[in-house]
Parts: structure tokens; C-alpha cells; sequence
């Protein structure tokens, strides 16, 4: 029935309220700020009274401190990549700010052990000061009434109440025993019963005032004032002394009622926040099932990391503007998401380590190419070397980067091998295509001057005039492409023919001078012999020759895969064809002796 009844009640009361501290919500309220900021906010709990408040959220703010922290690293690690180091070698830059904090922290550890300690003995002092004054009840208890009694009575109660913390553990049974040792001396005052019943009438009075106060907390938004208040009329209460014995059980149950409300009212509102709670939770979770997907795989480049970081950052920013979850699962809930996090960035330091590592070797690489490409600058073979130079353009572009403080350097000193040469190359273009236009005129000439020749009614010409004509246009000068090609046809298939009728020609006179050589020799002294003689030459040259042009045909068939098969092929065939209108001649002249014979 009466208080320590009630004592459990109040007991979950003090949970429900330690489960929606107002430190929740500290890392929502600090999560904008700067690192210069979190160190004043720091600074400035250092003089505030309430060290265990304080402390949490001290605790918060170094939890924010350190993840700035981490979101600074990047950019320092990229700084010192910048500034030529090696990645693997990245040592943080000293941050006073960082060193600040730990010693406020460890200031407020220090301030925290202190409090702790004065508290507990403070709490055993109270004990013993209790206990010596339940020592006193009993004393008045046990011992004769008097007319002081009951003034030495009050003088305990009033010596109590004025006495506030005890050990958690003593609470109850010091309670207990105070209550039944002041029910005890009142059962027992049997004279001064006036004095008596207007004690309890005045103890009616203060339990009556405290109801009222109860009742008022109807009125008080903060559940934790309320609490906090309840929780010292409880303790009044307790201390007020015994009232009429006809009144005692309705005057309690209107005190109970009052702080079931006040009770029921903070139940009601934790609800609803739990209820805000949960729904927060969902919203996190979300988030942190974004963020875990995101690194599932890690990028490959910097712009893919880049492009990573600004999703998590929004994240965060989401996550900032969510409210607090269970008290129970905010510790579990922030660190899951700040794991994934961390993780982004330690990943993210050991590619750039890699890459930075990577960069050197690619270094190597490129400054290779630049040596080869400097090697080709003064080439002449111009089409030749401008496919190596495609291909040296081709291997740096497969190559990966290299330390940006050497990155346009090395271009550049590639690149002026490349313009060096090129700008060489349209050079000599130019001066050939003047050069060509003089050829044209010149070759033209030539096939005029053929023209001219054909059109004589008497073609009287020799075999040194169309080698004269011949040698004209083999130093008429260079022609490329398809100009060349138009005036060559046109050329042989001027000359062509007239060295065809000269050699007809040439042909008939030889067998003529042949027939008069086997006609002189028939007719000399030794005239068959000599023949005979001739015959043999002729077939031995015959034979030899046969010999030649099967040696040649044999030879085509290696040359038949090489890059200018085309061209060596038709140097063998103009060779076998030559060779062949050597054994015709030969084997003509020897169907004449034969035929001598």
C-alpha cells in the first residue's frame, strides 16, 4: 500500500527516461559542425556543473571529431602523392586540434573519476547519518514517553528528510526501518494525544500540498523535469510522517493516482517516440544497405572514387537529417554505418598507395617510348617510320598515368618528337609535290616526242633512238600515285611496240647473217666439222640456259610469302622471260645448222 510499493514503478519511470536522454540527439544537433567548433563546444562543458551530462556528450563529439578526421585523409594522402612522396610511405600531418580534444577528454575523465568518488562517499556518509538517527527513533521508541519525545521525534524526521542520497543497494531497507520505527513511536504515544493528532494533522497538510504538486506535473512538457520531480515528492512523502489512520488509505490512493497519470503520461510519450524510433531505424537501415551495396565492389579509377565518395557523402547527409533511433541499437546502428564508411576510405588509401606505385613503373614505361620517339625524330624513311610513330602513340595510350608533377613534362617531350618528325615529313611533301609538277612536264614531253615519232610516214629509227627516248624518261623525275601511273601506261604502251617491230625486225636479219655464217663455214675446207663444232656450242648455251631459267623458277617459290612478293616474283618472271628470248634465238640458229647438216 504504501511508498515502497510504489517504488518499482518509479524505478521503470527512470529508465523510460534514461532511454530518451537528451544525449540522443547531441550527434544530429553537432553533426554540422566544424573541427574549430566541436573543440569551443568541447571547451565550454568543461565548466558546466552537471560532469556526467557533459560527458556524453563530450562523447559525441569526439565521435563526430574523428570522423571528420577520416573524411580528411584523401585529400591529405593525394596532397602528399602531389607533393612527389610515395602513398605507402603517407604519414598524417600533426593536427593540434586532434590533441586538443584528447586532452579535454582525459581532462573530463579525470573530472568524471572525481565525481564519482565524491558521490559514493558522500552516499556513505548519508548512510551513516541515517543510521544513526534511526538509532535515535529507536532510543525514543523503546524508552519512557516524556514531554520531549515528541519534539525529539520531529527533530529526527526533520534531520532526515534534509538527507538525500544513499547507496542504491540501502535504500529499501533503510526506508523500511525508518517507516516502521516512526509507526511504531505514534501507535505507542498514548499521552499528548492533542500534541499527537495535530502532528498528523500537520503531516496531512504537507501529503495534501504534495498531491496538489502531483497533480501539476499534468502541466510540465519535459517528461524528465517530471520525472525528476515525481521522483522528490515520492521521497517527501516518505519522510512526511504518519497521518489519521481513518484517512491514511484514501490519501495515499489519491497520491498514487496522481503519479499513475504523470507515470502513464511519460509511458505514453516514450511510446510515441519509440514508435518515431522505430520508424527512424527503418529510414537508417535503408541507408546502411546503400552504403554496404555501394562498396560492394571497389572502383577501378580515380574518377570512379571520386563518384563513389560524393554517393556516401550524401548518404551521410541523409543520414544527418533522419532523427534518433533506440537507444539500445544507436551505438549498433552508427557503427555499422560508419564501418562501411571507414571502409571506403581505407580501401580507397591502399589504391591510391597502388596507383602511386603503379605511376612510377608507368614513369619507366613512357620514358622509354620518349627515347625510341626521339630515336625516329630525324628518320627519313618517312612512311615507314610514321607507322612506328603511330604505334609508340598506340603503346602510350595503354599505359596508365604516371605522378602528376611529371605528367605534362613527359607528354611534352614526347609530343616534340612527334612534331619534330611530322613537321620534317609535310616538309619534304611539299618540296616533292614541286618537284613532281616539274616531272609531269617533263614526262609529258617525253610521250609527246614518242607521239611525233610514230607519226613519221618513214619510221626510220634505231634501237639507240627508243633507248635515247628511254633514258629521257627515267631522269624526267619522281611521280607518285595515280598521275604516275595514267603517263607510264601511256608511255610503254607507245614504246612498247616500236621496240617490238625493231626486235622483229632484228630478228629477220640475224637469221639471215646466220644462214650466210653456216654457208661459209659448209663450204670451207673442214666444213662439216666446223658445223658439227657450232652445233655443239649452241646446244651447250641451250641447255645452260634451261638450266638458269629452272634454277630461277625454283627460287620464286621461297619468295612467294614475303611482304613484296609481288614485286620480286615480277623481277623473276622479266628474268625467265629474258633468258627465254635468249634460247629461242639460240635454238633458231641451231634449227639453221642442223639444217646444214
Amino acid at each position: 500500500m504504501f511508498t515502497e510499493n510504489y517504488h518499482e514503478q518509479l524505478s521503470e519511470a527512470e529508465k523510460l527516461i534514461h532511454s530518451q536522454e537528451e544525449s540522443s540527439t547531441f550527434r544530429d544537433q553537432y553533426s554540422k559542425l566544424s573541427k574549430e567548433e566541436i573543440i569551443n563546444e568541447a571547451e565550454s562543458l568543461i565548466q558546466t556543473a552537471d560532469v556526467k551530462a557533459s560527458y556524453q556528450k563530450l562523447q559525441e563529439l569526439k565521435s563526430i571529431f574523428e570522423g571528420l578526421v577520416s573524411a580528411e585523409k584523401p585529400a591529405q594522402i593525394k596532397a602528399w602523392i602531389d607533393a612527389g612522396n610515395d602513398a605507402r610511405e603517407f604519414v598524417p600531418p600533426q593536427d593540434e586540434l586532434k590533441t586538443k580534444l584528447l586532452d579535454i577528454f582525459n581532462q573530463f575523465q579525470k573530472l568524471r573519476e572525481e565525481e564519482k568518488k565524491r558521490a559514493e562517499e558522500e552516499k556513505l556518509a548519508n548512510l551513516v547519518k541515517k543510521k544513526a538517527i534511526l538509532d535515535k527513533i529507536k532510543s525514543l521508541v523503546e524508552s519512557e514517553e516524556t514531554e520531549a519525545s515528541l519534539g525529539q521525534i520531529r527533530d529526527c524526521m526533520r534531520e532526515w528528510r534534509e538527507i538525500r542520497i544513499i547507496p542504491k543497494e540501502f535504500q529499501d531497507e533503510v526506508s523500511s526501518q525508518y517507516k516502521a520505527l516512526i509507526d511504531r513511536f505514534y501507535d505507542n504515544l498514548t499521552i499528548y494525544n492533542e500534541l499527537k493528532d495535530l502532528d498528523r494533522e500537520k503531516n496531512l497538510e504537507i501529503k495534501i500540498e504534495l498531491i496538489k504538486k502531483v497533480e501539476a506535473l499534468k502541466n510540465e512538457q519535459n517528461i524528465r523535469k517530471s520525472y525528476i520531480a515525481l521522483h522528490k515528492y515520492h521521497e517527501d512523502w516518505k519522510n512526511a510522517g504518519p497521518v489519521r489512520k481513518d484517512i491514511s488509505e484514501e490519501i495515499w490512493s489519491r497520491f498514487k493516482g496522481a503519479s499513475d497519470e504523470i507515470l502513464n503520461s511519460i509511458k505514453a510519450v516514450q511510446n510515441e517516440l519509440d514508435e518515431k524510433r522505430k520508424v527512424n531505424l527503418d529510414k537508417k537501415v535503408v541507408l546502411i544497405e546503400k552504403a554496404e551495396a555501394a562498396i560492394a565492389v571497389w572502383p577501378v579509377n580515380n574518377k570512379d572514387w571520386q563518384k563513389l565518395g560524393t554517393e556516401l557523402d550524401q548518404l551521410f547527409e541523409e543520414w544527418k537529417k533522419i532523427g534518433p533511433v533506440p537507444t539500445a541499437l544507436n551505438e549498433e546502428t552508427w557503427n555499422r554505418f560508419q564501418t562501411a564508411r571507414n571502409a571506403y576510405y581505407s580501401e580507397r588509401k591502399l589504391f591510391f598507395k597502388e596507383l602511386q606505385s603503379n605511376k612510377k613503373d608507368n614513369l619507366k614505361l613512357k620514358l622509354e617510348l620518349c627515347d625510341k620517339a626521339e630515336s625516329l625524330k630525324d628518320a627519313s624513311e618517312f612512311n615507314k617510320t610514321a607507322d612506328k610513330f603511330q604505334s609508340l602513340q598506340e603503346e602510350w595510350k595503354k599505359i596508365g598515368p604516371v605522378p602528376e608533377e611529371q605528367n605534362e613534362q613527359i607528354w611534352k617531350r614526347f609530343r616534340a618528337a612527334f612534331d619534330h618528325f611530322y613537321q620534317r615529313r609535310n616538309q619534304w611533301f611539299e618540296e616533292r609535290k614541286t618537284q613532281e609538277s616539274g616531272a609531269v612536264q617533263a614526262r609529258e614531253a617525253v610521250v609527246k616526242k614518242l607521239e611525233g615519232l610514230i607519226s613519221q610516214a618513214e619510221k626510220n629509227f634505231t634501237f639507240a633512238d627508243l633507248k635515247q627516248i628511254q633514258t629521257e624518261w627515267n631522269n624526267s623525275g619522281f611521280i607518285s600515285g595515280k598521275r604516275f601511273q595514267s603517263l607510264n601506261t601511256k608511255f610503254q604502251n607507245l614504246i612498247d611496240p616500236l621496240f617490238q617491230s625493231l626486235r622483229e625486225q632484228n630478228n629477220e636479219d640475224r637469221k639471215k647473217t646466220m644462214s650466210d655464217y653456216v654457208e661459209n663455214l659448209n663450204q670451207s675446207a673442214d666444213g662439216k666439222s666446223k658445223l658439227k663444232s657450232e652445233q655443239r656450242r649452241l646446244k651447250e648455251a641451250i641447255k645452260k640456259l634451261e638450266e638458269e631459267i629452272s634454277t630461277i623458277d625454283n627460287n620464286k617459290s621461297f619468295f612467294a610469302l614475303s611482304k613484296n612478293a609481288d614485286a620480286v616474283l615480277k623481277q623473276f618472271d622479266d628474268k625467265i622471260n629474258k633468258l627465254n628470248q635468249q634460247k629461242d634465238r639460240l635454238k633458231t640458229e641451231l634449227g639453221i645448222v642442223e639444217k646444214a647438216l
